[in-house]
């Protein structure tokens, strides 16, 4: 769901991009809203005929397993098309960017003018969310209105924290260091080199800070495990401030380590993963999540997602000073208008290629690090550990095992890579080297790329 989501926020954002933003005639302003308001609640709208027609008549919580998958399964593809059509339409059709950027001049300002383009598009995600809350028999039928819909906010909201992390803060770093870029083009080289070394160092510091107040989180209430997850990272020589419990009413089982800065770094689990875990299997799961903190995972994806982000910002005047819409003059026009568009098109094809590449290595190599002791080699207990944690984890939904996103290969994959190891140890210094030279090697072919792109 969050591929999705990210698709849709990516797609959105780019089309209003193309084309391009226009003032709106006074008597345009107010039929332009009206429609971007009536697609807004529409996606809702059509997840309340939903939920009147299948899941009033047909208590989805009174059948068996597999068909109540396929029932929800088919009302999710059916609401996600649905979703994702009202969204694109308020850019390509509607033009609801012409608003906010030609009409209201929000563009000034950074973040902003985005912020409002994808509000409708946000509003409905969040309201179908609270709507579906209950097709899973979450809620109970005996509940007054404002229990029933409070219980569904505080469900939507936990999902939406989710979505916060993984998709909406990653792509609002990206526009904000997008946006800033013109402001910094006027400086000077060491200035500005400055400048976008405090910005960073900001986010670096900030993101953890916003994400623990978007999010409800309590204390560790196990001291002893507190005190041997600590341990594991002081053996690692890795910082960490302070450890936190996601709480998400038991409905998320993840971790995961928050902060580039060691005085602002934190490691948050989540209550349904302490909860349903053995203290073994959570210590597998902090050993993990410090490998990604030793072997400068965040920083490597940090690395591959801003190069090509500051590279696209260096055109942004090349595409100001387009004709708009790009695609409205004679076609033989378009080949030389596309052309500019060039180095988008490789961010990307490297977004969609090599960060799922980098992410699901990096995975393995987090994998490899957990099952190690401190002398660099594997122990069967950790590796057990670990296999067992990968197991209980695809048995907490249907489709987890074989499942791989954009970020995480498939469990299967982890686990067999697992007892690869521990059959030949020797492996893993292989899979080291070769992964450490890939790493470089793409770096280097898109740096060499952008570069000749830019000299010609």
């Amino acid at each position: 769901m969050n591929f999705i989501v990210g698709a849709v926020i990516v797609l959105t954002l780019l089309g209003s991009e193309l084309i391009g933003a226009a003032p709106v005639k006074n008597e345009q302003l107010w039929l332009t809203i009206f429609m971007v308001g009536i697609l807004a609640v529409l996606v809702p709208g059509l997840a309340i005929f939903q939920t009147y027609f299948v899941s009033l008549p047909i208590p989805l919580n009174g059948i068996e397993a597999k068909q109540r998958n396929q029932v929800i399964a088919r009302l999710s593809a059916c609401h996600s098309a649905v979703w994702l059509s009202a969204s694109l339409a308020t850019v390509w059709a509607i033009r609801w960017q012409d608003v906010v950027r030609g009409t209201w001049q929000l563009d000034r300002w950074p973040l902003l003018d985005e912020l409002f383009i994808l509000l409708p598009i946000v509003f409905s995600l969040f309201t179908s969310w609270i709507i579906f809350a209950d097709l899973t028999g979450k809620i109970s039928k005996s509940d007054s209105l404002y229990l029933s819909m409070k219980r569904k906010t505080e469900i939507a909201c936990i999902r939406f924290q989710s979505c916060l992390l993984f998709v909406i803060f990653p792509t609002v770093t990206i526009i904000f260091l997008r946006d800033l870029e013109p402001y910094l083009s006027n400086l000077k080289a060491y200035e500005r080199s400055a400048s976008l070394a405090v910005i960073l160092l900001a986010l670096a510091a900030g993101l953890p800070l916003i994400l623990l107040t978007a999010c409800s989180h309590t204390k560790f209430r196990d001291p002893i495990l507190e005190t041997q997850i600590n341990a594991i990272f002081t053996q690692n020589q890795i910082p960490l401030r302070r450890l936190r419990i996601w709480r998400t009413g038991n409905q998320v089982a993840n971790a995961a380590v928050v902060g580039l800065i060691p005085r602002y770094r934190m490691l948050i689990l989540s209550d349904k993963l302490m909860e349903l875990f053995p203290r073994n299997e959570v210590l597998a799961i902090a050993r993990h999540e410090a490998g990604h903190v030793r072997l400068w995972h965040t920083f490597t994806r940090l690395c591959f997602i801003t190069l090509p982000v500051l590279a696209i910002a260096q055109t942004q005047s090349q595409l100001t000073g387009l004709a708009t819409p790009i695609f409205g003059g004679e076609p033989l026009d378009w080949l030389g208008e596309a052309s500019t568009l060039l180095p988008i098109g490789i961010y990307l094809a490297f977004l969609l290629i090599g960060l799922p590449w980098i992410s699901h290595q990096m995975e393995y190599e987090a994998d490899i690090f957990a099952c190690q002791t401190q002398a660099a080699k594997p122990d069967s207990d950790y590796s057990n550990d670990l296999k067992n944690a990968l197991l209980r984890l695809a048995s907490l939904g249907r489709g987890f095992y074989e499942k791989q996103t954009l970020l995480h290969p498939s469990l299967k994959r982890r686990i067999e890579l697992i007892e690869k190891l521990e059959s030949n140890s020797e492996k893993i210094d292989q899979f080291n080297r070769s992964f450490s030279r890939r790493r470089y090697l793409v770096l280097v072919c898109f740096t060499a790329v952008w570069v000749s792109l830019n000299l010609l």
